[in-house]
């Protein structure tokens, strides 16, 4: 038996390892062919984040660069720098 008797007179279990020697426990065995994780959402997800702060980029420096361009023409002493457009009559 795999038990020992101890000075108490109980009997206590011999430890044995859970798997074969030589093995760590809670490594994935090369040979296993079972469902693997869908891999390509977080690939996907990161992809539509970069294009969304792409997208937000450009329509931050686009609107940077007008703004730029509008203090450029107002430093140079020009009045009419930004058009104004007169609303229609409808008379």
């Amino acid at each position: 038996m795999a038990r020992k008797l101890l000075r108490t007179g109980r009997t206590r279990k011999r430890l044995r390892p859970a798997g074969p020697l030589g093995s760590v426990l809670g490594m994935a065995d090369p040979h296993d062919d079972g469902p693997e994780p869908d891999s390509r959402r977080p690939a996907v997800i990161g992809l539509v984040v970069v294009l969304a702060l792409v997208v937000v980029a450009y329509f931050l420096v686009n609107a940077l660069r007008k703004n730029a361009n509008l203090e450029d023409c107002l430093m140079s002493g020009r009045s009419n720098c930004a058009p104004i457009e007169a609303p229609t009559s409808g008379r």
